[in-house]
């Protein structure tokens, strides 16, 4: 028996060559037919995909439907929102991460969803700045520990596939396990001295949120060995800003980099002092510091090239340069394909560290 061909079972789990896959209420462990493996499809937690053998013991993954979006790290497939969680306190509310992560996010075409856990540590305040600093943001405050915020952050998350995304210590698991108590996943405590949560996701699954009748899943997935910004050109920064976006084109001068500029339609409209802006001009000096390393690797390799052409080895070393050229534009393009569980350091280690050395 095969399901109808307009229906599908979304991949919420694979342990070695077995996949769980969710379909009308029914988690059915399953296998992956032949013919796919040897056309070298891989099967990622989020695919949405067709059975067939229903009433076998081991139903069987026929086919693969497209995906809209897919991750490597981790291999989560059809990601519908970005959970960005972050704690108010213990450890404190990092705004730097924040807005790298949003940056990340917006390159990969992916919605962020800001979650401020451990609303319940916090005071008014600090969930005022918060509010003026990232409102622009769909943005949630929530406890955990208390339940506050709960039933919204539900109402967010239900009929979507949605990826958590933070420092350690910040309380996903706990979240995950508040959202859905029958998961009860592993959690870690915040070292005290360094204000650092110990990562204790180790593997990518999908787990359901039930809310007014309607379902969603939410995956927890461990984290990335390193953080890098994408490889953009330092006038498309402005435009991962929306509160930027009313402006753009209205500026004085064509090639306005919104930073010092006068005739500055954005300075003109924002709040230059606030922490959101000021991270603007940090990453705008680190985009530029990045696209300037881009730009003489690509010099330097097309020098060695057209130096080597000139000594009548064209053919070898023209296939050569080649390949070591698209090699360098892979490495440029590496990218946050998903963020998640990253370290948390404070903010004069921030600034004292350059972003390829923060490590889990």
């Amino acid at each position: 028996m095969s399901m109808p061909k307009n229906q599908a079972g979304l991949v919420i789990k694979q342990e070695a060559n077995f996949y769980s896959v969710a379909f009308e209420g029914t988690e059915y462990l399953c296998t992956m037919r032949a013919n796919l493996k040897k056309g070298g499809r891989t099967i990622r937690v989020g695919d949405r995909v067709r059975l067939e053998d229903l009433h076998e013991e081991r139903p069987v993954i026929s086919e693969i439907l497209r995906r809209t979006s897919a991750l490597k790290k981790p291999a989560v497939a059809n990601v519908d929102l970005v959970l960005l969680v972050m704690s108010g306190l213990n450890p404190d509310f990092n705004a730097m991460l924040v807005d790298r992560l949003l940056l990340c996010m917006l390159y990969e075409k992916l919605q962020p969803v800001i979650c401020v856990n451990k609303a319940d540590l916090i005071d008014e305040e600090l969930r005022e700045w918060i509010e003026e600093e990232y409102g622009v943001f769909p943005l949630v405050f929530v406890s955990a520990e208390s339940g506050e915020g709960l039933d919204t952050l539900k109402e967010i998350l239900v009929d979507q596939v949605t990826i958590l995304a933070g420092a350690s210590g910040v309380g996903k698991s706990s979240l995950v396990n508040a959202l859905n108590p029958d998961i009860d996943m592993v959690t870690g405590e915040v070292n005290e001295k360094i204000g650092v949560g110990k990562h204790t996701t180790r593997h990518v699954s999908l787990h359901k949120v039930h809310h007014d009748g309607e379902v969603g899943w939410v995956a927890d997935s461990p984290g990335f060995s390193n953080v890098k910004l994408p490889p953009i050109d330092r006038a498309e920064l402005s435009t991962y800003y929306p509160e930027f976006e009313p402006y753009l084109g209205q500026c004085e001068f064509d090639d306005c980099l919104h930073d010092h500029e006068d005739g500055c339609a954005i300075k003109a409209h924002i709040d230059t002092d606030s922490e959101r802006y000021y991270n603007y001009l940090r990453l705008l000096e680190e985009v530029k510091t990045l696209y300037k390393q881009r730009r003489d690797s690509s010099t330097k390799d097309e020098g060695l090239t057209k130096r080597a052409v000139g000594k009548n080895r064209k053919e070898s070393v023209l296939k050569l340069g080649t390949e070591g050229r698209a090699r360098s534009r892979r490495t440029q393009k590496q990218v946050i394909e998903q963020i998640s569980n990253w370290s948390d350091f404070d903010e004069e280690s921030l600034e004292a560290m350059n972003p390829d050395e923060w490590r889990i």
